[in-house]
């Protein structure tokens, strides 16, 4: 993280040196993770290019920025940052202030912790805000909120933003109801990636590794109890971990493992195919 920084401030002073290095990226948007681009691309009607820092496949708790990555940030007209993940910290408090939107603001955090490899968020809040369609529509209003100021005569973004948020409230709308007919009362996933989602439908999320740590057998005695009495039947596991990670407890539990993606680039779809997976059983 020390190599970032230096890296970070070196640039910051290279491009105040040279102000005509911006104007190549002047139609550029920088997203931290891939829910972010389709959300961005909605608001700004296809204005600017939308660019994933995190590429497909990768972990946003692990990344770090490459290089070019780095200098292109700062050629950017701006970067949008869930604001919670680690490499994000850095890029928030070494760009130009008026550059990185956090798009935690607003939204009430969760304490948690989650961790890919050996690395873990050591201000112990969840990240996964994005995960809850509640928390998307203060993300909407966040960006809708910076573009108006930088652009106060396009009122198409204000607009544009408006009809995001009415697709949003719909899904939201349909979680909570999908919810409350079923008798659903927790969700059993592998990594807890839907921590937020949880919370405002009142539903608990058990999940099965802490901080990226498989558990322990007197754990995994708790999990499976736990999801007997729950009546669990179906496990939720993200695309880059093997099933087989889950394998005993689908076995004990008599449960089916379904792979759903948190980073997938059309999260309303997502949210919705996750909400109907966890309320089928009583639909």
């Amino acid at each position: 993280m020390k190599r970032i920084t230096i890296f970070l401030l070196i640039v910051s002073l290279l491009s105040a040196c040279d102000t005509s290095s911006n104007k190549g990226g002047e139609k550029t948007i920088f997203v931290t993770i891939t829910p972010l681009k389709r959300i961005v691309e909605e608001i700004t009607c296809g204005d600017f290019h939308v660019e994933v820092l995190v590429p497909e496949g990768a972990s946003p708790e692990t990344f770090e920025p490459t290089a070019r990555q780095l200098t292109a940030l700062n050629e950017a007209s701006k970067v949008y940052a869930i604001g919670l993940i680690d490499f994000e910290q850095n890029l928030i408090s070494n760009l130009d202030k008026g550059l990185v939107v956090d798009l935690s603001e607003g939204i009430e955090t969760m304490q948690g912790s989650c961790s890919h490899g050996h690395k873990h968020h050591s201000h112990g809040i969840d990240p996964h805000t994005w995960t809850s369609p509640r928390a998307l529509m203060t993300m909407a209003r966040t960006i809708s909120g910076s573009l108006m100021a930088d652009y106060p005569d396009s009122t198409k973004y204000l607009e544009a933003a408006e009809h995001l948020i009415e697709r949003i409230e719909a899904l939201d709308n349909h979680c909570k109801e999908s919810v409350e007919r079923s008798s659903t009362e927790a969700i059993l996933i592998y990594h807890p990636a839907y921590t937020y989602y949880a919370r405002d439908y009142g539903i608990r999320q058990i999940a099965i590794e802490h901080d990226g740590k498989e558990p322990s057998p007197r754990q995994l005695t708790s999990i499976i109890a736990e999801a007997r009495k729950g009546d669990i039947h179906t496990i939720l596991i993200q695309p880059q971990y093997s099933t087989d990670k889950v394998a005993t407890i689908a076995r004990e539990c008599q449960a089916e493992v379904v792979v759903t993606n948190p980073l997938a680039e059309d999260i309303l779809l997502e949210i919705q195919r996750v909400t109907d997976i966890i309320c089928s059983n009583d639909e």
